[in-house]
C-alpha cells in the first residue's frame, strides 16, 4: 500500500490540480499515523468521509476515485467501508484537520504536538488553493489541555456548511448558543444571546499550524467567549465568520469534559426557533451545492 501511495503522490504532483493533490497528500499522513501502535483508526475513517463530502460539492465534484485512483481506492475501501458507502448522503461532523488533530494528540505528548502539527502542515503544503490544513490549533486549558482546530474547507459556502453542522450535532451547546448568537453575514441576532463570559480559570491561547506564532483572539472569538485581544492584534488578523477559528472546537471539548464550568443559559423555546433557522441555511446551501441529505450525520466506524 505504501508503494501505491508514493506512486500515485507522484503522479498528482506533476498536476496543478489542487483538490486532488492536497485531499491525496492528507490522506497519506493520516495512513502513515495510523500505522503507529494503537493508533485509533476512526480518526483515518471520519477524515476520509469528510474529505469525500467536500469533494461531492465542490465545483468541480471530486469522487473518491477521482482523488486515490482505482487501484488505491479498492484497497483502501476494504479497510474503511463507510465513508464510501455515506458521502454522498450523510454530513460529516467535522472537517479534516481536526481529524488529523486528534490523531496527533492521541499519539504524541504535550511537548510533541505544536511541533508534530507543523511538520505535517509543510509535508501537505502545495500550491493552490484547496488545503485541507487549518491555519490555526487552540489550547483551552482549566483543569485538563484541549486542543481545537479552525476550519479546514475552503469556499464561504462550504465553510457555512461545517459551521451549521457544528451548532447543530458536534459542539457543547455552550459554544453552539455563543455562534448561533451570529448570522453567517455577522449581524447579531435579535432576542437571542447565547455569548459567554469564560472565567478566568480558563485559558485560551491560538497559534499558528505553520509556524507556530502566538496568535491573539480576532473579534468574532472576542464577541463570543469574551476573551481578551490587542488592538494591534485585531487590525492584523481581523474577524472571521463566528465559529471558523480554532478557539470554538477547544473550548467545546473543554465545555464537554468540565462539566462544572457555567455557561450561559438561553430560553428552550427560543434556542429552538434558532436551531431550526440555522437547520434551514444548512439545507439551503446543501440544495445550492446539489447534495441531497438524509438528514443524518456520519459516525465514524
Amino acid at each position: 500500500m505504501e508503494t501505491a501511495l508514493r506512486e500515485r503522490a507522484e503522479e498528482f504532483l506533476k498536476t496543478e490540480d489542487s483538490f486532488r493533490t492536497n485531499a491525496f497528500k492528507i490522506i497519506s499522513v493520516m495512513v502513515e499515523l495510523s500505522n503507529y501502535e494503537d493508533a485509533p483508526k476512526e480518526y483515518v475513517d471520519e477524515m476520509l468521509q469528510s474529505i469525500f463530502f467536500l469533494g461531492r460539492i465542490n465545483t468541480p465534484q471530486y469522487t473518491p476515485n477521482d482523488i486515490l485512483g482505482e487501484d488505491y481506492v479498492r484497497k483502501m475501501e476494504e479497510e474503511f467501508k463507510g465513508p464510501f458507502k455515506s458521502y454522498e448522503r450523510k454530513l460529516p461532523k467535522r472537517t479534516p484537520f481536526s481529524c488529523v488533530l486528534d490523531m496527533v494528540v492521541s499519539l504524541f505528548g504535550p511537548d510533541e504536538i505544536k511541533q508534530k502539527l507543523t511538520e505535517i502542515a509543510a509535508a501537505i503544503a502545495t500550491s493552490g488553493d484547496d488545503r485541507f490544513t487549518s491555519s490555526t490549533i487552540c489550547i483551552s486549558q482549566s483543569g485538563g489541555c484541549y486542543y481545537g482546530a479552525s476550519m479546514s474547507c475552503k469556499g464561504r459556502r462550504q465553510g457555512q456548511i461545517m459551521i451549521a453542522v457544528s451548532c447543530l450535532c458536534t459542539w457543547h451547546y455552550g459554544v453552539s448558543n455563543a455562534v448561533m448568537t451570529y448570522k453567517p453575514d455577522k449581524t447579531k441576532r435579535n432576542n437571542f444571546d447565547g455569548t459567554m463570559q469564560l472565567p478566568q480559570k480558563v485559558k485560551c491561547q491560538a497559534f499558528n499550524v505553520t509556524s507556530g506564532k502566538v496568535i491573539s483572539p480576532c473579534d468574532s472569538c472576542v464577541d463570543l467567549f469574551g476573551l481578551k485581544t490587542s488592538a494591534q492584534s485585531n487590525k492584523k488578523n481581523g474577524g472571521w465568520v463566528h465559529g471558523h477559528c480554532a478557539e470554538a472546537e477547544s473550548l467545546s471539548k473543554l465545555l464537554y469534559k468540565e462539566k462544572e464550568i457555567e455557561v450561559a443559559t438561553v430560553e428552550d423555546e427560543m434556542r429552538e426557533q434558532v436551531m431550526k433557522k440555522v437547520k434551514a441555511h444548512l439545507e439551503a446551501n446543501l440544495r445550492l451545492s446539489k447534495f441531497d441529505w438524509d438528514s443524518s450525520y456520519y459516525t465514524p466506524q
